[in-house]
């Protein structure tokens, strides 16, 4: 069967020299159809393509964003430089923020909170015992003298969801918090653009004003597009020097650019086809693909010089390069394209997108490049030039790897890649799924959102969220006194479990506290009633003493059904967030089935959602790695005939993998919904070197017989080839490492460059070595068919 595939494939082959100019027509007119999408493009962050929308987490999320808020919100504080917000002067600032965060593209208004908002109000008892509602700070009001200002901070210290979670323990710092309309078209842009607006209005000498949250990053994240597109700028001037110095003439230069060109053309037509927007964050694989077409067309350009010494004639030379290449590189490009298509077994829809999109984008290089790149050779009039001015240099190479071949330098290099592997496992164990410091590992430690997120964990208990759901089957059903306990006994057990915990806002707190203002003020009254009627009348007490309708929307829905249980804590970093999941879920399990038609549900809020994206990252990342690595096993053992082909291919790749887990580990690189598919296409880069070392020695075997020569032959020619499209590969992402200034960015480039240079090291040296030392029958017994074609014994 396989015979009489290749025969097929060879006689496709000879039509394709046979119509060069057809099938160049072709390729051109799809690229330039393809082409006149990229106007299109655009690019942009949706939060909802963050989180897996399967998990139980995300779908409990989705059902109470609009009422209790979700993971999108921006948080402002005002910290004062001496003294503590009990000013008229800074009472005003906060005021004004307020105000200004009331007013942001995107906010949902029913969800906005701070000291002076219109719904954070102080309950007491007027002199006719009724229960009576006012504002902390009434701005139209004259202004506070010094008693009064002290009596409004006695006030505040007495009411635990004021304190502490509205106002920072030691008085110096306050929080404005506006939560955001998911799901809907939110313009981050233009939402950071007036926080920054609003920042700079504000701006005073005796207080700092700070702001964080997911709108906030994105917003932080759109301010570097300029710098994106100016590393898009070096990187292309880095690559064609790279391709002047290494080849010095014109085909070698210009057809793999043209490559570049083509693919590039068809990956962003196609994302423009599927509607799909191009994230900043995910930069570097668009950029890592592209300079992977560069490398195979610098194969083909490379083997081409070489065969046109041999055979002084330009259309044989190209149609030899194809028939030496094109299997090889079609093999490794299919597997490349698969790896890539892997991602979209991910749970984020940012990833499932990425995997369709840029897996089309890889595989389109055999057409734009492993097709294009030799056919153009043969329209184009062969170079007056025919010696390979690569001569010199082989023949260095040639007497440099006589000493890695030697026997017992076979034998080191093998014992010191498992040495290798068994240090970096140590380190592969510290690797965290989530983030591992508190603030954000997309932009600089330094950075004005990382200083914000550490001054206002500093200065607050918690400003992070996890809301815990209490649902009834029955309306009204949360004024049970049965719920209301229940939901208490869940949020002071979360407390003593978790010291961590900054505190938590529930109902049982308010209908403590407004049935002790009911009888006096007497602490002994801080209790929840025996009945469902006395519990509903506190809690319509309540509301009704205020003048502002909707006064219980931040407890409970209207139906009475839902209640939440906000929990604050300080950061979301991977071993928070697991030592949270860990201890809520054990309590839930606990409480639920102790109360008839009630249940608590995890977990909303930035704690939870955050929680459900590292839970899902790793079964993606236990999934996708051994997907790409089992299909690169069976392509390349259907393809050569033999499980020990299939098992040098997996060799290098699962070398290089445990390498970049540890290093990932020794540096303290989190595994996040970003680092996924950057891992995935690491890992598949691999193959393409050890692909084309493996085939060419293969190739150089069957002409002389002699495995040590044939190894000699390989690494002094493709390998020569290898080592340049690693340092092609890696320039098309070293520039982020340099210049950019989104710290992800910098740190997935660097990671990629790392996994580049290990694959490259485990195919120039690792196949070798283990081709000498095993001398597999697949590489030994092969012979060409009668198509020219090689096949095994």
């Amino acid at each position: 069967m396989k015979k009489k595939l290749t025969h097929i494939l060879h006689t496709g082959e000879e039509w394709l020299f046979a119509n060069p100019k057809i099938v160049l027509g072709i390729i051109f007119a799809i690229s330039l159809g393809f082409a006149s999408l990229i106007p299109n493009v655009r690019m942009g962050t949706d939060f909802e393509d963050l989180l897996p929308q399967s998990h139980p987490f995300i779908q409990l999320h989705n059902e109470i964003k609009d009422d209790f808020g979700g993971a999108s919100a921006v948080v402002v504080s005002v910290e004062v430089k001496e003294g503590d917000i009990f000013t008229n002067e800074t009472l005003q600032l906060i005021e004004n923020l307020t105000q200004g965060v009331d007013s942001l593209s995107g906010v949902n208004h029913n969800l906005v909170s701070s000291l002076t908002h219109r719904l954070t109000r102080k309950v007491t008892l007027d002199e006719t015992g009724n229960i009576r509602s006012t504002l902390y700070f009434d701005p139209t009001a004259e202004k506070l003298s010094q008693a009064e200002l002290d009596q409004m901070r006695r006030d505040v210290m007495s009411n635990p969801r004021v304190y502490g979670l509205m106002v920072s323990p030691d008085l110096k710092s306050a929080i404005i918090r506006g939560q955001m309309n998911e799901g809907g078209d939110i313009d981050y842009q233009k939402t950071f653009t007036e926080l920054t607006e609003l920042r700079a209005k504000y701006a005073t000498e005796h207080a700092l004003i700070h702001a964080t949250g997911l709108p906030v990053l994105t917003g932080w994240v759109y301010t570097y597009l300029n710098q994106i597109l100016q590393i898009l700028l070096y990187t292309s001037v880095l690559i064609f020097a790279l391709l002047v110095v290494y080849f010095r003439r014109f085909y070698g230069v210009a057809l793999p650019l043209l490559g570049i060109c083509l693919s590039s053309a068809w990956g962003l037509g196609f994302m423009t086809i599927l509607g799909y927007t191009l994230d900043p964050l995910s930069m570097t694989i668009p950029f890592l693909i592209a300079a992977r077409a560069t490398s195979h067309g610098v194969q083909l350009v490379e083997r081409y010089y070489y065969e046109l010494e041999i055979t002084k004639d330009g259309k044989k030379a190209a149609r030899n390069s194809l028939d030496a290449l094109f299997r090889p590189g079609s093999l490794a490009i299919t597997i490349d394209a698969i790896g890539i298509f892997v991602i979209a077994l991910g749970a984020a829809p940012i990833n499932i997108k990425l995997g369709y999109y840029a897996g089309f984008w890889g595989f389109s290089v055999i057409f734009t490049v492993h097709f294009m790149v030799p056919l153009f050779l043969t329209v184009l009039p062969a170079p007056k030039k025919t010696q390979n001015n690569r001569s010199g240099t082989t023949t260095v190479l040639y007497n440099f790897a006589k000493v890695l071949v030697n026997p017992l330098n076979v034998k080191i290099g093998l014992i010191g890649t498992a040495l290798a592997v068994v240090v970096a496992s140590f380190f592969v164990a510290q690797v965290k799924f989530g983030e591992s410091e508190p603030g954000s590992p997309i932009l600089n430690r330094t950075h004005d959102y990382n200083i914000s997120a550490k001054s206002i964990n500093e200065h607050f208990p918690g400003s992070e969220e996890l809301f815990v759901v209490a649902r009834t089957k029955d309306e009204k059903g949360i004024s049970r006194p049965e719920v209301v306990h229940a939901m208490e006994q869940f949020g002071d057990k979360m407390m003593v479990k978790d010291p961590e915990l900054g505190g938590y806002k529930a109902i049982p707190g308010l209908i403590r506290q407004v049935n002790m203002l009911t009888h006096s003020g007497d602490p002994r009254w801080a209790q929840i009633p025996d009945t469902q009627i006395e519990v509903a009348g506190l809690m319509s007490a309540y509301e009704l003493s205020s003048p502002i309708p909707g006064a219980m929307k931040e407890f409970m829905n209207p139906q009475g059904t839902d209640a939440v249980l906000a929990f604050f804590y300080k950061d979301h970093q991977a071993t928070t967030l697991e030592r949270i999941v860990t201890n809520s879920k054990q309590l839930v399990k606990e409480i639920n089935g102790t109360v008839e038609n009630f249940e608590l549900l995890l977990g909303g809020g930035i704690i939870g959602v955050s929680a459900a994206i590292d839970e899902e990252n790793f079964v993606d990342t236990m999934i996708i790695t051994p997907v790409v690595m089992i299909m690169a096993f069976i392509f390349v053992m259907f393809y050569y005939e033999s499980l020990h082909a299939g098992w040098l291919m997996v060799l290098p790749m699962l070398y290089a993998t445990i390498l970049t887990y540890g290093y990932m580990g020794f540096m303290n690189i989190g595994i996040s919904v970003n680092t996924i598919p950057v891992i995935a296409v690491g890992v598949g880069v691999g193959i393409d070197y050890a692909v084309y070392i493996m085939d060419r020695i293969r190739e150089e075997y069957e002409e002389t017989r002699d495995l040590r020569e044939s190894v000699l032959r390989a690494l002094s020619t493709t390998g020569l080839a290898v080592g340049f499209t690693a340092a092609t590969l890696i320039a098309g992402v070293i520039m982020w490492v340099i210049f950019s200034d989104l710290r992800f960015q910098s740190d997935a480039a660097l990671l990629l460059t790392v996994m580049l240079a290990l694959n490259a090291v485990a195919a120039v040296l690792l196949v070798p070595a283990w081709v000498m030392a095993f001398k597999p029958k697949f590489i030994t017994g092969a012979h060409r068919d009668q198509d020219g074609i090689l096949q095994n014994s």
